[in-house]
């Protein structure tokens, strides 16, 4: 019952089931490992240069880095509470399950984009600051 991202056409527009049982319907799975952000946060906080790193191998030889200053990347990069970063993963997540990517340059500006609203939204209400 599981839609491919590549059907579902325009991100943020989701296609209609094709059975008519509204629990079978899944935008998929997200999980967050709450000590790993805890680590995470701990790690960055200590971080001199100012940027996050990112796990991407089995040493830091392979290991990405995001450096980048908007969306969810650029405001995690100074936020060191776990609480507050798992608002914003989640909003990474949720973005990703209803089709949006960041793959592709215009793909990464509709995401960042839709992520700076969802954000403002959260702060708007107290959760994210």
């Amino acid at each position: 019952p599981f839609q491919d991202v590549a059907e579902l056409g325009k991100p943020g527009v989701l296609a209609e089931p094709e059975f008519d049982i509204p629990d079978y319907y899944s935008l998929g799975d997200m999980m967050l490992d709450v000590n790993y952000v805890i680590r995470r946060c701990r790690e960055d906080q200590g971080s001199d240069d100012g940027v996050a790193a990112v796990e991407g191998g089995e040493n830091d030889a392979e290991a990405d880095y995001v450096d980048d200053d908007r969306g969810v990347s650029g405001a995690m990069s100074t936020v060191y509470d776990a609480e507050e970063r798992i608002h914003m993963l989640l909003v990474h997540g949720m973005l990703y399950l209803v089709g949006y990517d960041h793959i592709e340059d215009d793909e990464y500006e509709l995401m960042v984009t839709k992520e700076e609203k969802v954000l403002q939204l959260l702060r708007d209400k107290g959760h994210v600051k």
